[in-house]
């Protein structure tokens, strides 16, 4: 079994790619993912952005600190119907291991198999001062990783003949104004959903880095946050170019088409039928149990003091930078409810087989063009150690969160944190290395 060192030296081969003003302001990462050269070129920040960034250098891995604050103990928060103690044990042991390694005030994560069975786990706690548990059911603010469900919604659409992929914004939306001027008349719905319309980041301009401090707690609307929206990043259909504006424009795109608010729609389609008991659409419904506390921190440092940026409401982070996110990234669920997300949406069970395929397939169209990346109809395409996987990545500041779903292991991996410095991928990687070692058959759980 590879053992912590492998886990530190994945997390101090990542930490450049942490460091950027995402952590010193309050902004989120575009296309943040950090499993491979591809994906690691794409999340470099904008020049706005990185004017901010911290340039501290981390502390060495063989002197981690443990976080402040008082740790529950391991046994009463983790549940399973895996059948092998040693392997439940094991994944215990990584989770633990890699919120030392990270500095994490609080880690979720859940493994789930094809045919339902599941291993979920916690360790740190969802507030330094107060020393609140972690739960099972403790949702997390999941960031971009919301886009999976905004993009199964808007293909449901497609299926009912509702809307084309082909559909141009400017005539759905005629009087929606983004940076003050009408939407481009050559963008589509898939340019939306696929990043390649060219459009600019709201979420990366200081103007709306500045407006969501100096009032936490507004509630904005897709029109304030579109007018932050940037220069335009190219040309429409000619490269991809990660923008929250394009979810943000879908977001109002669903709710013209099915007169509901993207609440009630995810609630209707998806948080109450699957069974998400902890997922919610933040700004618009309350959280099933409270969200842990959303640190920032100062620096990459290791020993760097955790921030408290929450504003005294139910909202995390805070109200308004989850409100200015929107369509694009508000919804919370604990890592179990993530993981059965992945399994339920990418297995099959949410899209007809041929828009399951579509929305995977796109992947490779993006990935040709300049710049490439591998993002599919609002998934992002990785291999992970030699295996394929589909699943999005999120961060606002203080949160995080990465989904996989490995097809051809039948097998997602789902862990949140609130924390938004480093990359959790490594802390999946050797789960998946556990769950599914490469000696095929020689370490699965019984069936």
């Amino acid at each position: 079994m590879r053992r912590l060192p492998i886990v530190l030296a994945a997390v101090a081969g990542l930490i450049v790619l942490a460091t950027i003003a995402i952590d010193a302001g309050l902004l989120e990462i575009p296309g943040a993912a950090t499993t491979g050269p591809v994906a690691a070129a794409s999340s470099a920040p904008s020049s706005s952005a990185s004017s901010s960034a911290s340039t501290s250098p981390p502390s060495s891995p063989s002197s981690t600190p443990e976080p402040a604050g008082p740790r529950p103990t391991a046994g009463p928060y983790v549940a399973t119907d895996i059948e092998r103690p040693d392997l439940v044990a094991r994944l215990q042991e990584v989770l633990d291991e890699g919120r030392v390694a990270l500095a994490a005030p609080g880690i979720q994560a859940s493994v789930t198999f094809a045919d339902g069975r599941h291993w979920t786990g916690v360790s740190g706690v969802a507030d330094l001062a107060t020393g609140r548990a972690l739960t099972l059911d403790t949702p997390f603010a999941i960031a971009s990783a919301s886009k999976t469900f905004l993009a199964a919604e808007v293909l449901l659409l497609v299926d009912a003949g509702l809307l084309s992929l082909d559909d141009a914004p400017a005539r759905l939306l005629p009087t929606t104004l983004v940076a003050g001027a009408p939407i481009d008349p050559q963008i589509t719905v898939r340019m939306l959903l696929d990043h390649t319309s060219g459009l600019g980041d709201y979420l990366t301009s200081r103007s709306l880095d500045e407006a969501v401090q100096a009032d936490p707690l507004a509630v904005w609307t897709p029109a304030q946050s579109l007018a932050h929206v940037g220069p335009t990043a190219g040309k429409p259909g000619q490269g991809y170019h990660y923008a929250n504006t394009n979810y943000v424009l879908l977001g109002m795109i669903v709710e013209q088409i099915t007169g509901r608010t993207l609440a009630e729609e995810f609630r209707a389609r998806f948080f109450d039928p699957l069974g998400l008991s902890s997922a919610s659409y933040q700004g618009a419904e309350p959280p099933a149990v409270e969200l842990p506390t959303a640190y920032r921190y100062s620096s990459v440092r290791l020993d760097a003091k955790p921030q408290d940026v929450t504003d005294g409401s139910d909202i995390r982070p805070f109200t308004s930078i989850t409100t200015a996110a929107g369509a694009a990234g508000s919804v919370a669920a604990s890592a179990r409810d993530l993981a059965h997300w992945a399994r339920v949406l990418y297995g099959g069970r949410v899209l007809p087989p041929d828009l399951l395929e579509l929305m995977v397939g796109d992947a490779a169209l993006t990935q040709t063009l300049d710049p490439p990346f591998p993002y599919g109809l609002g998934v992002q395409v990785f291999t992970i150690d030699g295996r394929i996987s589909y699943g999005h990545s999120g961060r606002l500041v203080g949160a995080r969160s990465v989904v996989r779903w490995f097809p051809d292991e039948g097998i997602a991996i789902a862990i949140v944190t609130n924390e938004s410095r480093f990359d959790t991928t490594p802390i999946l990687r050797e789960m998946l290395s556990i769950v599914a070692p490469r000696e095929i058959g020689s370490d699965l759980p019984p069936g």
